[in-house]
């Protein structure tokens, strides 16, 4: 009775706990996919999220448009240069405020300045204080705020450097600079506005690439696959098959998230609601060929679910949907633009916040096309090849 109590804890036998462990621990030895999954997949996330955002968004290209065109503008401008936050090149001049306000708002530029005609009057002779205009894309507004806490900081920085050029008691003014902004797209740089439609992205990914990454196998672990094979069905009608449910249901699911979006976040769509919808379903279709080709490649449930995570924590992280993909290194650049999401969180965004449409994203929808093909018929020949 002694010696049972004493190998025995609450309940517990220790001895029996030392048997199923040992158990439990060489099946998952035997497992080489379990175990590299567990050894290389917090080491990647850890690296890949390290470099992500390691680097803070500096050198930010900036549109500027400069009426007044002499050497007190000049000198603002290369303030904002000199600053390593913003690079101003020979070819990001335009003629007028609204060639910097188009350039913003298509994306091509997160930032613009306009330098008013009279700008070195204003700063240098006269009592009224010159003011500039920062053309702002507020579509990430923690981004949009700090280039603009930054262009503060610049601003107040040079007009100190010209209140000791001049003599101040002569115009009358406390400060011959200031700033005034003008914020495109989320006026009020709202964080929300940025990350929901980024999250439905995300929802739809996830969902069809874990549901469809079972299509295969889930049929191959019940022995029902062999059964398919004998019938008169062709292999590409079965994968065809296979995926349709699964567009029926990522589309279902992408117009009820867009509908919560809408009336319970109070987020409208800006852009065409049909072309959103048709790049969805090629986004839909380009995650179900991943989920398909992972269904090919894995002989269990367990390992689809292990593939499938290996794949979608890269995509959360590098698809621009928290980090801006602008400062990363080239290399996880390559890595972001091979990642479907990527794309399609361009378009979502475009569309839902800035009201841009297929003019803009003709090439972000065409690489999707391409590579939902691509994953498609990659699926279905290795499937062709495994039943051979």
């Amino acid at each position: 009775m002694v010696n049972k109590a004493a190998k025995s804890f609450t309940g517990i036998t220790l001895s029996g706990v030392q048997s199923i462990f040992r158990k439990e621990l060489i099946q998952l030895i035997r497992d080489p996919y379990l175990v590299i999954f567990i050894i290389t997949l917090p080491i990647i996330q850890l690296v890949i999220t390290g470099l992500a955002i390691s680097k803070d968004l500096k050198h930010v290209d900036t549109v500027v448009c400069n009426y007044d065109k002499r050497n007190a503008s000049i000198e603002l401008l290369k303030a904002f240069h000199n600053s390593t936050f913003f690079d101003i090149s020979d070819g990001n001049y335009v003629d007028t405020e609204d060639d910097v306000i188009r350039l913003v708002n298509s994306g091509k530029y997160r930032v613009g300045v306009v330098i008013p005609p009279n700008y070195s009057n204003q700063v240098l002779t006269e009592s009224e204080q010159a003011e500039v205009t920062l053309v702002l894309d507020g579509t990430n507004g923690s981004v949009a705020k700090g280039i603009l806490n930054a262009a503060n900081l610049v601003v107040a920085n040079h007009a100190r450097v010209v209140m000791n050029a001049i003599t101040l008691q002569d115009i009358g003014q406390s400060s011959p600079l200031g700033m005034v902004t003008l914020t495109l797209n989320n006026p009020e740089m709202k964080t929300s506005y940025f990350l929901i439609p980024g999250i439905l992205a995300i929802i739809m990914h996830m969902m069809t690439i874990m549901f469809t990454s079972f299509a295969i196998v889930r049929e191959r672990e019940a022995g029902t696959l062999e059964q398919l094979m004998v019938t008169p069905i062709r292999i590409t009608d079965l994968m065809v098959g296979k995926v349709l449910p699964y567009v029926a249901i990522g589309f279902m699911d992408m117009i009820l998230t867009l509908a919560v979006m809408v009336w319970f976040f109070n987020i409208s769509i800006s852009g065409n609601f049909w072309f959103l919808c048709v790049a969805s379903i090629i986004f839909i279709v380009t995650s179900l060929g991943i989920g398909l080709v992972i269904s090919t490649v894995c002989r269990s449930q367990v390992q689809a679910v292990q593939l499938s995570m290996f794949l979608l924590i890269p995509s959360f992280l590098l698809s621009g949907f928290t980090f801006p993909l602008e400062p990363m290194p080239w290399i996880i650049k390559i890595v972001s633009y091979a990642l479907p999401l990527t794309y399609y969180m361009e378009i979502i965004r475009g569309v839902v916040i800035k009201g841009t449409g297929f003019n803009e994203l003709w090439l972000n929808t065409l690489v999707l096309t391409g590579m939902a093909v691509l994953l498609v018929v990659a699926s279905i020949t290795r499937f062709k090849k495994q039943v051979a």
